[in-house]
């Protein structure tokens, strides 16, 4: 679509988080839509302003300094529609992550289908899934009561039957549900989300209490074998945006700018995911990944569907079990390169959640920071690897297929002066196989910019085309098994001007190749010994051109999944190593 075809309007995207609240401004430049700019604040969504609308005009303000364009009007008020001077703008949209998650009770007659469904479904917001009812699960009608009075949950969300199918044990649910809402008070009752089989409509508007209130959308397993998600979504968005108003002072307001163009950050990530999912290489996949205060978002696109999870409890600033057990000290020792007795991992971790803004202040804390950034990357892509039906095994453990790009956001993975760290974190995080693009969302646009795409497609797909995203590195990571020292992949590089090298990459290497921003490279890569580089299966190889990067191209020859030394010394060394290979690139 031509912007001719399409009216050019400025744009505001406001990002309310934890610890930040992000603006930023979008408009015309030579008949493109640009990124202009953006302006961050400090979120004021707790004390003591406990009113989210404060930081938003903090970072406008801010905004405004730096673009020289008059937002804000003598009445403290967003000026819109954009006037004939240039002040103001056209369309607001915003995306909030900042909000205690959801709580959510799931029923469902089967616990492997109709009840995981719908799990999948609440976990596509931040919530947390108090109890799950399933027709197996034995319990009585009066302890299902008990559990819903006791657990005062913000949602039920009720699944069950395929089209045309089961009928009275899903209309008893129901009944429960809504004897459970008499018995609560007005203002406790939980909103019902319906997604189950949609021939009983009818009759549940009928069902006392709950027959008018309850939220009907499409059956997310109309068949036993299939899974639709995406139609109920729209449903359960406009439920967080209810919710969200009654909890967040200031919420109103942002949906009211915004003309209902706020949504959840996730489903800004799942928006831009679902998009880039059609542009790249429809034989492989695309993840986006947002690692923040408040929990890890992460959303892929694998043949053409599409699967966003949020994970409240693993954010850099989420609520932990304090101190952590020795199992996970252990695990978190792993990745560290400076020594911590358990005492200072619980101390730093504390810290964190009871002062989410705050920045390491010595190199051992920021080594801290990293680690723990890579055990968090680490438990949710297994989370959410095993949650979804596309998937890569080695050997009994379960690994991240072919992905190309992999977009990451979050302040710790997007710092500037730490882009060998991010880049180590992501690596060993999310342990990429194969070959793949590690971008960062330096700007925090990609879950904005989602938002956007609701109002205007053609400023998303634009704004991504100017700057407003980082190429961090280009990652070869040969997927198979062999002894240390083992020649496994011969490599052909031929710059721009016709120079060739040639390398030998033995397993258990880390390499790091300069490949500068603007320049690009051809390789010829042949995989040896059976392993597998992503051109069509064992020991295939070909030629792939990269483009230039922040890092260079990597070649990531340590194995997955990574397996690290017992020894406390020579893992440190290693990881030592390998972060200074990235820093001397």
């Amino acid at each position: 679509m031509s912007l001719s075809l399409i009216k050019a309007d400025s744009l505001l995207a406001i990002d309310v988080g934890t610890v930040y609240t992000r603006v930023s401004l979008f408009d015309v430049v030579d008949a493109r839509y640009r990124y202009l700019g953006s302006g961050t604040a400090q979120s004021t969504i707790y004390a003591p302003f406990n009113d989210l609308r404060e930081g938003i005009h903090q970072a406008i303000e801010n905004l405004q300094a730096i673009t020289g364009r008059v937002l804000i009007g003598e009445d403290a008020q967003l000026i819109t529609p954009e006037q004939i001077d240039g002040s103001g703008v056209d369309l607001v949209a915003a995306t909030v992550s900042a909000n205690e998650p959801m709580k959510v009770l799931i029923t469902g007659l089967l616990e492997d289908i109709s009840v995981e469904s719908a799990a999948r479904l609440a976990n596509s917001i931040p919530s947390l899934v108090l109890k799950r009812f399933g027709l197996n699960d034995h319990l009585t009608t009066e302890e299902r009561l008990n559990a819903i009075i006791q657990l005062k949950p913000d949602l039920i969300l009720v699944a069950g039957g395929t089209e045309q199918g089961a009928e009275n044990a899903t209309l008893k649910m129901l009944e429960t549900i809504g004897l459970a809402s008499y018995l609560l008070e007005a203002d406790q009752r939980p909103h019902i989300l319906f997604i189950g089989n949609s021939k009983l409509h009818e009759k549940i508007k009928q069902i006392p209490v709950i027959g008018q209130t309850v939220r009907l959308a499409p059956n997310i397993r109309p068949t036993l074998d299939s899974e639709q998600l995406q139609p109920a979504l729209v449903e359960l968005v406009d439920i967080f945006r209810t919710i969200q108003q009654s909890r967040m002072p200031g919420f109103a307001n942002l949906v009211q700018w915004t003309k209902g163009a706020t949504i959840p950050a996730s489903f800004g990530w799942e928006r831009i995911v679902r998009l880039l999912s059609k542009v790249y290489d429809t034989h492989k996949g695309v993840l986006g990944v947002d690692l923040g205060a408040s929990g890890i978002c992460l959303a892929a696109g694998f043949g053409g569907e599409t699967r966003v999870t949020v994970y409240p409890d693993l954010g850099m600033a989420s609520h932990q079990p304090v101190p952590l057990d020795s199992s996970q000290i252990n695990e978190l020792q792993q990745w560290l390169i400076y020594d911590f007795s358990a005492s200072e991992i619980n101390n730093l971790i504390q810290t964190r959640q009871v002062y989410p803004a705050s920045i390491p202040m010595t190199e051992a804390e920021l080594d801290f920071e990293y680690a723990y950034s890579t055990v968090l990357l680490q438990k949710s892509i297994q989370q959410f690897l095993a949650s979804i039906k596309t998937i890569s095994s080695i050997g009994q453990t379960v690994c991240l297929p072919a992905v190309e790009p992999i977009i990451a956001s979050g302040s710790v993975l997007t710092n500037p002066s730490q882009l060998a760290r991010s880049a180590m974190t992501l690596i060993n995080g999310l342990q990429p196989t194969r070959i793949t693009t590690l971008i960062l969302d330096q700007h925090h646009l990609v879950k904005v910019l989602g938002a956007a795409a609701a109002v205007n497609s053609v400023l998303a797909i634009q704004a991504m085309d100017f700057g407003t995203l980082l190429n961090l590195a280009s990652v070869i990571a040969p997927v198979g098994h062999a002894k240390p020292g083992t020649v496994i992949l011969k490599v052909k590089m031929t710059n721009e001007d016709g120079s060739e090298q040639k390398l030998d990459v033995r397993y258990g290497q880390f390499i790091c190749l300069p490949l500068a921003i603007g320049q690009t490279m051809e390789m010829q890569l042949q995989p040896l010994h059976k392993f597998d580089i992503g051109m069509g299966g064992e020991g295939v190889g070909g030629k792939v051109r990269l483009k230039g990067s922040a890092l260079g191209v990597i070649i990531d020859a340590r194995g997955r999944p990574l397996r690290l030394p017992q020894d406390k010394e020579k893992r440190q060394e290693l990881h030592e190593r390998w972060l200074l290979k990235l820093e001397k690139r």
